[in-house]
């Protein structure tokens, strides 16, 4: 059903003095008022709720707009546009990596655009065997193939570590050298940090500068993993452990007062060790492109004849890498699927697919179809399917956000989706279907998962069967979704979180484009969806192509 972008209104109210100066949204102070609706000028409008184990309203639903390329709402390069600088035919011998890996070298020492980009390689359609994994270390390199179909041009890899991958972007190493920049760090001057925020008080903001990269520090402190706060210390969690490190760009500086270019994820509270602010400088590569390929491990040692620990075992990762772009891209033979992780920001995932997963599969650490981890934020995944996975939309641990699942389909998956273990932070999972959306407390699940994920948003979801429980002093939310909500598999007894237009869907049907409409404009919408998104739900669409 599709649903138009503004629907209904509702009537809005200032923010009190108190709150109005952590937030740019207009707030809603209607009692019983939706969290997030449209207001009469076709805007949305935010309703202050408050955290578990509190009676203050302070928070607000975050903008995840920022999700994507170039921080969302911008076209990724034509093709026509990435000069292309090798072609390769499909090879007669057993090996292509050497010549494939040899072009996407010389393309790297080539000098950079305004755009930061170097050149494409271009495979042409057919069949290429790998013998190693490709890499992909230095910015402005595009590697592109003929089409995602068996038709198309199909990378089939025998590597057989595994815990191998047939294609790796970027780096494994940090991504964020904190400390080691700036050893000095200036605290966090207020009791209460809301979800949503925008403008941080700090003990003094000598020494920072309008366009500063920022890592917004949480440190947990003892008290926060004890009784009083969400008492895991059971699950052999510790506070120097779970420190979050949120990276931001200073937009404006009014005396101690910083105001950032996208809001907090996770609320910063002076009794549970508060946090401070530093400035970095982050190393990463950009402006890499994976398009038009299909990447598969080898069906004679990833299915029925093989055995669970036959490589390889990724098919695309995603590490150190902003502002670069996966697009029409399907996977087979493998366990994980799309990978982000290590600092990885900014990117765009579109048009991907994951079929046929290994064989034997089915419990452990197996079939994570599109995997948010480590320290990967501002990431959009759109466009979605999965056939047979395990975890579909699934986040790991400690990972800040936001990130974006939208308008995903997933058909026969075995388990649940949403964060998976660890206290991860700031997902959107927006006109997601599948079987299970689970936010809960995992408590033993694993080697300790405890609460899994805070600031989790599912919106206009339809699954079979949801779970959503409130974290202690934190929340997760979900709107519009359609399905069963059950108790938790783990301690059924949590409280819920907020559940609102349950078993019906609402308007915006989209939040994340919504939010990119009200920040940017009707056209940073068009920029980034097809017209089949911007008339409504895409999974029908998604399930006849299937990955082709």
């Amino acid at each position: 059903m599709a649903l138009p972008v503004c629907v209904f209104s509702t009537l809005s109210a200032a923010a009190p003095a108190s709150e109005a100066s952590a937030f740019t949204y207009p707030i809603n102070n209607a009692r019983d008022a939706p969290l997030v609706s449209l207001g009469r000028d076709g805007m949305l409008r935010y309703a202050l709720y408050s955290e578990r184990g509190s009676d203050h309203a302070r928070n607000i639903v975050p903008d995840f707009s920022r999700a994507g390329y170039q921080g969302g709402g911008v076209s990724l390069p034509t093709r026509t546009s990435i000069p292309v600088i090798k072609v390769l035919k499909p090879g007669t011998g057993s090996d292509d990596y050497p010549r494939i890996q040899a072009a996407v070298d010389a393309v790297a020492v080539r000098a950079k655009d305004s755009r930061g980009l170097r050149g494409a390689v271009l495979l042409r359609r057919g069949h290429y065997r790998l013998s190693r994994t490709l890499t992909i270390r230095a910015s402005g390199v595009v590697l592109r193939g003929e089409g995602r179909g068996a038709d198309g041009t199909v990378i089939r890899s025998d590597v057989s570590d595994k815990q191998g991958k047939i294609l790796d972007v970027g780096t494994s190493e940090s991504a964020v050298p904190r400390a080691a920049l700036d050893a000095r760090r200036t605290a966090i001057n207020m009791e209460y940090v809301p979800v949503g925020a925008m403008r941080i008080t700090v003990t003094s903001a000598a020494g920072y500068r309008v366009g500063d990269t920022v890592s917004i520090v949480r440190e947990p402190n003892a008290r926060w993993l004890g009784p009083e706060g969400i008492d895991t210390a059971r699950y052999r969690w510790t506070p120097s452990d779970y420190t979050g490190y949120s990276e931001r760009v200073v937009t404006a500086i009014d005396h101690h007062t910083i105001t950032l270019d996208a809001p907090i994820m996770d609320a910063i509270e002076a009794r549970f060790g508060g946090g401070s602010v530093y400035r970095t400088d982050p190393m990463r590569i950009s402006q890499v492109g994976i398009e038009d390929l299909r990447l598969e491990g080898n069906p004679e040692t990833g299915t029925i004849n093989g055995t669970a620990d036959s490589g390889p075992f990724t098919a695309l990762r995603l590490g150190a890498t902003y502002n670069s772009w996966v697009r029409d891209v399907t996977v087979r033979y493998v366990s994980h699927g799309f990978v982000t992780r290590n600092g990885a920001r900014f990117n765009t995932l579109q048009d991907i697919a994951y079929l046929d997963p290994r064989y034997g599969e089915t419990q452990g650490a197996r079939r994570y179809v599109f995997l948010y981890e480590g320290n990967a934020a501002f990431n959009l995944t759109q466009r979605c399917y999965n056939q047979g996975g395990r975890h579909t939309f699934v986040i790991g641990a400690r990972v800040p956000g936001p990130n974006v699942f939208l308008d995903c389909l997933a058909v026969g998956d075995s388990n649940d989706s949403g964060p998976h273990h660890r206290w991860s932070t700031g997902t959107l999972y927006d006109n997601t279907k599948g079987y299970m959306l689970r936010a809960q407390n995992r408590r033993y699940s694993g080697t300790g998962h405890g609460w899994a994920g805070a600031q989790q948003m599912f919106w206009n979801t339809e699954h079979d069967i949801y779970v959503v429980q409130a974290p202690p002093f934190a929340m997760n939310w979900s709107v519009g979704q359609v399905g069963t909500i059950e108790p938790g598999k783990f301690p059924p007894e949590e409280p819920a979180g907020i559940v609102q237009s349950m078993g019906k869907v609402v308007a915006p049907r989209s939040l994340y484009l919504q939010q990119l409409r009200d920040r940017l404009g009707e056209q940073a919408v068009f920029n980034v969806t097809t017209e089949a998104q911007r008339d409504g739900r895409i999974w029908d669409s998604l399930s006849a192509r299937a990955g082709e």
